[in-house]
């Protein structure tokens, strides 16, 4: 999992899509938003943004708007 800076937060809010998914190594089911194949998720102050790439996330649920 790679941190990102809070740079890109602001544009990975208007051009994600909100989704839920179940990280592979933790087991746990965390909220953010999908860019491409990548899920972007942060902690739960919104302080430390993570993205998982492809085979580290699992069960993933798109939300419609």
């Amino acid at each position: 999992m790679n941190v990102l800076s809070n740079h890109f937060v602001h544009r990975i809010k208007q051009q994600g899509r909100q989704a839920s998914a179940t990280l592979a190594r933790s087991g746990r089911r965390c909220s953010g938003f999908l860019v491409g194949n990548q899920f972007v998720y942060s902690d739960q102050s919104e302080i430390l943004w993570m993205a998982a790439g492809p085979g580290e996330f699992r069960e993933l649920k798109i939300w419609r708007k």
